[in-house]
């Protein structure tokens, strides 16, 4: 009968084991859905044993066909044949080595285990999990057993490495974690390449900008850098006391480096890449943040947070409302009249602005639509007044008062018919409540 067609699982290793040289591992792996509480090596040995065993009473009920079999399917077998092929044929068997993994996936499991433990250890990785890779050639000759007797009870042996690396970390008092790992521990067949992807750590925490011309990121240029301090450089402390190799800041928005982020702060995701040292508590790192924030960029850290968080910050960011305070010089007087006329007009008005020519160097020439919800004016001088603006994230306040050319249209300056410039800018607040919550 043609290999394949055989259903019962000890009829497939039997015709398996005479067609190719196995391992316990590489055998037990073809049957690992079978059975409960085994590894793939117990479970190889057994089928193994069960194998001779079938050989051994066909042998001895005088089938000499079975005799020949067995002659030539013990090199594969290996140790489990030796003691009945030394009785009947008065020597042992010569070994062939496993077709799959040429006898070395054992070794290979230890070595990757011994070498997990070690960058675990040298990362200070509590929870981890492991991934697999293995060569196209031993890929390949696996599909090829599978798919020529259609094995639907086995496995990969990446999934075996995984596990059984898995297990004997964990045996050492770290903890495999599926859903929030600190790590994943990367094993490369052969080798074993074992190398680590150490996951970062995030903060959820609050800023605030109480200085001017502080940027948000760390900006250098050719000529040095371009602002003195940045919110990023504030959280150097952090990532120095955690062994990190840098932080990444990941802000509900921005705002200019010459305005000041009051009020109820700017929600963040600090992003601690590659820490050495994790055990660090929300407390600690809030303390090491303002000590890197100088009394200049004031934090607020509010527990931790993970991925997810990051792209709900930059996918909700745009519908945030936002309160700004700007301090509004005008080129010719303004009376309450027409400080009260801005207020009506703005009310709920749609602003169409194409990007400014401050940015435009830097960033794609597009129009944007965002809307301002309500305006109060305050009047200081004849030609000076405060304006407290509610408005759309992502609208350009100062251009909104300036007009910018008639890029920004409509404008305080287009309704009023005067040259108007914001000399100072405050965000008062973000409305953040609820991100970050799902």
């Amino acid at each position: 009968m043609e290999s394949g067609v055989y259903e019962d699982f000890l009829d497939k290793a039997f015709h398996l084991l005479r067609d190719y040289p196995l391992c316990d591992r590489c055998l037990g792996r073809m049957f690992a859905r079978l059975g409960m509480g085994f590894s793939n090596k117990e479970r190889g040995d057994a089928i193994k044993k069960m194998v001779v065993m079938r050989l051994h009473q066909m042998i001895r009920q005088g089938d000499e066909k079975a005799k020949i079999t067995f002659k030539m399917m013990a090199p594969h077998i290996g140790s489990q044949a030796d003691e009945l092929y030394l009785s009947i044929f008065g020597e042992k068997p010569t070994r062939e080595q496993c077709y799959i993994c040429s006898d070395r996936l054992d070794a290979e499991i230890e070595s990757a285990t011994d070498k997990a433990i070690r960058l675990l250890d040298e990362w200070g990785v509590e929870r981890f999990l492991v991934g697999a890779r293995a060569s196209f050639d031993v890929i390949r000759r696996e599909e090829e057993v599978k798919t020529r007797y259609r094995l639907v009870y086995s496995e990969s042996i990446k999934n075996e490495v995984k596990r059984e690396v898995g297990k004997r970390v964990a045996r050492r008092g770290f903890v495999v974690d599926f859903d929030d790992p600190e790590a994943t521990v990367l094993v490369e067949l052969w080798g074993p390449r074992v190398s680590i992807q150490v996951n970062p750590v995030f903060f959820k925490a609050v800023y605030w900008k109480v200085g001017r011309n502080i940027s948000q990121s760390y900006w250098p240029t050719r000529n040095g850098v371009k602002y003195p301090f940045s919110v990023e450089q504030a959280t150097w402390e952090l990532r120095d006391a955690m062994s990190a190799e840098r932080t990444v800041i990941h802000a509900a928005g921005r705002e200019d480096a010459d305005a000041r982020m009051l009020g109820t702060g700017r929600p963040l995701i600090i992003e601690v890449k590659k820490p050495k040292n994790r055990r660090v508590s929300d407390r600690e790192a809030e303390e090491l943040l303002n000590k890197g924030g100088g009394s200049l960029v004031l934090f607020k850290v509010l527990g931790r947070a993970s991925r997810k968080h990051v792209r709900l910050y930059k996918e909700e960011m745009a519908g945030f409302k936002k309160l700004y305070k700007a301090l509004v010089v005008s080129s010719q007087p303004v009376d309450k009249d027409e400080l009260a006329s801005l207020e009506s007009f703005f009310t709920g008005r749609v602003i169409s602005q194409r990007t400014p020519l401050r940015v435009s160097h830097r960033r794609a020439d597009l129009t944007r639509v965002k809307r301002v919800y309500e305006v109060k004016n305050v009047p200081l001088t004849s030609h000076l007044f405060y304006s407290f603006i509610l408005a759309e994230g992502g609208l350009y306040v100062k251009e909104l008062i300036s007009g910018d050319e008639g890029r920004t249209s409509p404008s305080f300056a287009e309704a009023l018919g005067k040259e108007m410039e914001c000399v100072d800018l405050d965000v008062l607040g973000v409305d953040f409540n609820d991100i970050g919550n799902g």
